[in-house]
């Protein structure tokens, strides 16, 4: 009798155990990116992250539209993610979802400055955020970064660059448009210098504050938050996230000698 239950019981498990365990339902995604290779580290992060646990999912990209024009089709959910400074008027937006994971491990608030060589020695005399301040010298911003509260709160003087990004190198080159010096990231400034060889990467100064990247999701895939946050937690944990950063940045983080600078600091924005 004992046998022939057993015997029954493998007929009747027979076929649950030979199916496969249900597979995860893939991501659709629709990011915004541009073709200079600024986002590679922040899409690969995200892929990896994603392959890590084991989470199908299915890209597909819209390129090289302006950066406001993409939180514009972010709101309305012709793109579902995209990345960018957080602030608390993304959070507190309704149709938009922030992924709770500082993507660069606070290095984006690092900050060495792109300069006109013939201001190198101006910037070198600099010791404190009112002798940057008397300097006069005016910081350059896109129109609408969360970076300008910084600077205003420190009161800095800046100006604010409505026209396309790229022409901002040339209006400090040129020394005569309202605009002396870019603070970018540490994790931007060496390429930038590269490709704009008419500026320079001043060589004295870490101006340092609390700010960074986030993914934000349209709020029509929120569901898709806890996924992406446990994908990140994952990439931390398994070291993932710092040997992608180390790829993508480490070689310029440590032409920069941060550890050799002066470091500023400036407080966040109210």
């Amino acid at each position: 009798m004992l046998r022939f239950i057993c015997f029954l019981a493998c007929i009747l498990l027979a076929p649950f155990s030979s199916a496969s365990a249900p597979t995860a339902a893939p991501l659709e995604l629709r990011i915004a990116v541009v073709s200079d290779g600024r986002a590679d580290y922040f899409i690969r992060l995200l892929e990896e992250s994603l392959k890590l646990i084991h989470q199908p999912y299915r890209i597909h990209y819209v390129k090289d539209i302006p950066a406001r024009r993409m939180w514009w089709m972010l709101e309305k959910g012709d793109i579902n993610l995209f990345y960018g400074m957080q602030s608390k008027e993304k959070d507190s937006n309704a149709q938009l979802v922030a992924v709770r994971n500082a993507l660069t491990n606070g290095l984006i608030g690092q900050r060495v400055l792109l300069i006109r060589q013939a201001d190198a020695n101006v910037f070198a005399q600099v010791q404190t955020v009112a002798e940057l301040k008397r300097t006069g010298l005016i910081a350059g911003f896109g129109a609408g970064w969360g970076d300008t509260r910084v600077w205003k709160a420190a009161g800095l003087p800046l100006y604010e660059h409505a026209a396309p990004w790229s022409t901002i190198y040339a209006m400090v080159a040129a020394k005569n448009r309202n605009v002396d010096y870019l603070p970018r990231g540490v994790i931007e400034v060496m390429e930038e210098a590269r490709t704009h060889p008419e500026l320079v990467v001043e060589q004295h100064l870490l101006v340092e504050y609390s700010a960074d990247f986030a993914y934000y999701l349209n709020a029509s895939v929120a569901s898709y938050r806890p996924i992406i946050e446990r994908a990140l937690k994952e990439a931390e944990a398994t070291g993932l996230k710092a040997r992608l950063i180390e790829e993508a940045f480490g070689a310029d983080i440590k032409a920069l000698r941060l550890n050799r600078r002066l470091r500023v600091r400036l407080s966040a924005a109210p």
